[in-house]
């Protein structure tokens, strides 16, 4: 795809005429005063001739093009709770403790790794496009690597590390043309993106469950990767900068200086550490249910079209806990849907999931989790740009807010990679058997413990809203 702006070619010899008139004569006007003068008006003309922000069809265009390509990539790995479940039974991988170190890799380091590939978006905005597409030809390998595993630690590469580092890759330039689109909308607009995966999940948990169970993960894996071209290609197609990258380039190394000096505060602001808190404790937590709820549907002697629905479940309430988030967030204090969607999934883990006998008490606590915990990443960007309602540089204020994304995207990766080691000790130190007369089956309530700990834990962070009132 081209992201060539030829119905704008922002040169000095489109400046009118009469943008000149009146500002210098011609015997006085000398040659460096005339190239600053079409500079800058070179400038203005470009500002004038940009598409509207916050709606209108190149708005909305880049939005459905970067949710087709998020409803494939990022639906995946949500779904890994059914190849867990697949690979624990296989014969080649049975033995081995670090599957669920598979999952957490892939979602973990595609956090880790935002701050270095937002870096690289700032540093080269004019190949922003060309690096989403290698990000996303990256998890294609990943899938079809992965297909030809014999060992575990050939699917922790393929469909963990390589997976995970192409889906941040492809992902980072995505949310940089997405950000020149939406501003005072942009809450809503990631409620409408992060949305992608919910309803990509209302299908790719049944129809990956079916596969397995049916063809066996290296079939499911290819065809996976077969339908992720067919689907997101298009998006790919779709997705362009507002503003040209030649511009963004120059405009961005004028305003580096200043988002470097305005970084500094930080380190001892009370509430930006208030919300790392609450972003790390939650991310210890997060994909826990993803990828134990089907073992313990399982365990329980239930099918496995059972955990695929619950899954399913879990991303149909997602849905539409990202529109409400996205919504609620512009509205209101950011403090507020942080602490409710942190603490509301850990009671419910603590009273539904853990006592669960059956799809009885699973079935609610699926749709709160997805409506609450699991549309938690969509307040970051809101999160960001309330940290920042203070700049004066609205461009400055941008650039500072993706490298505070950058920073809490990696903290919550490092805690979704101890998250795969941290769960698979806890599920073993309560011994191989299943007691249906004990909490969570006993073999399970570490786990349910450690997720309640963690949410509730991290809704504690609400505290700031007492002495941070609502912006203006």
């Amino acid at each position: 795809m081209s992201t060539a702006y030829d119905e704008h070619s922002y040169t000095a010899e489109d400046v009118p005429l009469h943008a000149l008139h009146g500002r210098h004569s011609a015997d006085s006007a000398h040659s460096s005063d005339l190239e600053h003068l079409l500079s800058d008006d070179a400038s203005q003309a470009s500002s004038v001739d940009l598409p509207p922000v916050d709606g209108g069809r190149g708005a909305w265009t880049c939005l459905l093009g970067c949710w087709l390509v998020e409803a494939m990539i990022w639906g995946f790995p949500l779904a890994f709770g059914l190849f867990q479940q697949h690979y624990s039974a296989h014969e080649l991988f049975r033995d081995s403790s670090s599957i669920p170190t598979i999952a957490t890799l892939a979602t973990g380091v595609s956090y880790l790794g935002m701050p270095f590939t937002n870096a690289i978006a700032l540093r080269w905005p004019q190949h922003r496009w060309l690096m989403g597409v290698v990000g996303w030809a990256m998890c294609l390998v990943g899938l079809v690597g992965a297909s030809f595993a014999r060992h575990t630690w050939q699917l922790l590469l393929f469909q963990g590390l390589l997976y995970g580092v192409g889906w941040v890759v492809c992902y980072t330039p995505l949310l940089f043309m997405l950000n020149e689109w939406f501003v005072e909308r942009r809450g809503l607009a990631y409620g409408l993106l992060f949305g992608a995966s919910g309803v990509s999940g209302l299908v790719i948990p049944v129809a990956l469950g079916w596969m397995l169970e049916r063809y066996g993960f290296r079939t499911t894996l290819r065809a996976y990767a077969v339908a992720t071209v067919v689907i997101s290609v298009p998006g790919l197609c779709l997705i362009r900068p507002r503003t040209p990258p030649q511009q963004t380039a120059r405009e961005l190394e004028k305003r580096r200086p200043g988002v470097l000096q305005a970084l500094k505060p930080f380190a001892k602001n009370v509430h930006f550490h208030l919300f790392a808190f609450a972003i790390f404790l939650q991310g210890l937590g997060f994909f826990i249910p993803n990828i134990f709820i089907p073992s313990y549907a399982k365990a329980l002697g239930l099918s496995s079209a059972a955990s695929s629905s619950l899954l399913a479940l879990i991303s149909l309430s997602q849905v539409f806990g990202q529109l409400w988030q996205g919504w609620i967030s512009d509205k209101v204090n950011i403090y507020i849907p942080a602490a409710l969607s942190a603490l509301v999934p850990g009671l419910g883990a603590l009273l539904l999931w853990g006592p669960a006998k059956g799809m009885g008490y699973l079935m609610p606590f699926a749709l709160i989790w997805g409506f609450f915990s699991a549309s938690y990443s969509v307040l970051y960007t809101r999160v960001c740009s309330f940290l920042t309602d203070d700049q004066a540089d609205s461009g400055v204020d941008d650039n500072i807010g993706m490298l505070l994304y950058g920073f809490f995207s990696f903290e919550r990766g490092a805690s979704n990679i101890l998250e795969g080691p941290i769960s698979s000790w806890l599920v073993g130190g309560d011994g191989k058997t299943v007691d249906m007369g004990r909490y969570a089956l006993g073999r399970y309530a570490s786990v349910v413990w450690f997720t309640v700990f963690c949410m509730v834990a991290s809704s504690t962070a609400g505290i700031g809203w007492f002495w941070w009132p609502k912006p203006g």
